[in-house]
């Protein structure tokens, strides 16, 4: 019997962000069960994937109409607009995942979210907060974290120089924290990442005698270079430079919480962070701000409040991480029963 065609939408690694690397792993995941064929959205062209920033439509078009599913992962609402209509017109199903949704947004967007939305056949809501900011029909939505678990075996080693700075930091008895971004975004006027918080934080706890070492990777710099190298130089003024490294590298960032002791996640907004599900999964100590509900495990401290971030980071350093999970092949097929069951209703 022939594999049903998925069409996937949205952007594919690299770079390694958390939206980009779900689809990577779902395709992965459900590779024996289905073909699947992509419209790769990232600004990195890649040239064995369509991009749909070419504007190439009738290419485009041709894609939808060979599939028997259209699986959108699209940010833009736009772009999430478009690809319904398209979707539609040629007569696919259609799935939506919205992987993040704003806390405040004006009645008249919501009014054509709740439209649009309507003509997909599933919407997937990765938060259950999402579902109090949007209405929509009961029977249309559901909602399921957007972690699904790394294969290690196929992560990437970390680049040399990466490896080398933490194995340094280890060999001399410093605890190494990380974060990530996937670009430099700012939030209610404050940097969305909380990379600000993480370099004063770092500064504090030097100043207190914690020998730490934190390491940053943004995924994508795109038009944020002049924020990048302003971070930079703070970072240099400050006299961090050997104990905050800042970065911007298409590596596993698995890999790096691996070999990590602390993982911080302070957004000032969130939908369900990848990272943190991943830290979790890990067994590393895992940090994040209050903003949504956090999975269980999940350390919080209070949304921009640097005083209670340096309290609960300080305290987090003290105990030993739990070790790597050992529960991989029984989540991976949780995940891939839900995928595989909710893909064969919506075809059905």
């Amino acid at each position: 019997m022939d594999k049903r065609h998925i069409l996937l939408i949205g952007p594919l690694p690299p770079p390694n962000g958390g939206v980009s690397m779900h689809v990577h792993r779902l395709a992965k995941m459900l590779s024996g069960k289905y073909a699947f064929d992509y419209v790769d959205e990232s600004k990195i062209v890649k040239p064995e994937y369509f991009n749909f920033r070419s504007l190439q439509l009738i290419r485009y078009l041709k894609k939808l109409r060979k599939s028997d599913l259209v699986y959108i992962h699209s940010g833009t609402p736009a772009l999430q607009y478009f690809h319904i209509v398209a979707g539609r017109i040629t007569g696919n199903r259609v799935v939506i995942t919205l992987h993040a949704y704003p806390f405040r947004k004006k009645w008249l967007l919501r009014l054509f979210d709740r439209i649009l939305f309507s003509l997909a056949n599933e919407v997937i809501l990765v938060n259950p907060l999402f579902k109090e900011r949007i209405s929509l029909p009961g029977k249309k939505c559901s909602i399921q974290n957007a972690f699904i678990p790394p294969v290690m075996e196929e992560e990437s080693c970390l680049p040399d120089h990466i490896f080398q700075w933490i194995k340094t930091a280890v060999d001399n008895n410093h605890k190494v924290i990380c974060s990530n971004a996937w670009r430099l975004d700012v939030f209610n006027n404050q940097d969305l990442y909380g990379l600000d918080l993480c370099i004063e934080v770092t500064a504090r706890l030097l100043k207190k005698g914690y020998p730490v070492k934190f390491i940053f990777n943004i995924a994508t710099i795109d038009r944020y270079a002049t924020s990048y190298n302003q971070y930079q130089e703070k970072i240099n003024t400050m006299n961090l430079s050997d104990n905050f490294l800042l970065i911007n590298e298409q590596l596993s960032f698995v890999r790096l919480m691996e070999q990590s002791d602390v993982f911080v996640r302070p957004t000032n907004t969130d939908g369900d962070s990848l990272s943190i599900r991943e830290s979790l999964f890990l067994g590393r100590k895992t940090l994040a701000s209050d903003v949504v509900e956090r999975p269980a495990g999940t350390i919080l401290f209070k949304n921009r409040d640097i005083d209670d971030f340096e309290d609960k980071l300080q305290q987090a350093l003290k105990e030993p991480c739990l070790g790597k999970s050992t529960i991989h092949e029984k989540e991976m097929e949780k995940y891939k029963s839900y995928y595989a069951e909710m893909i064969d209703r919506v075809l059905n």
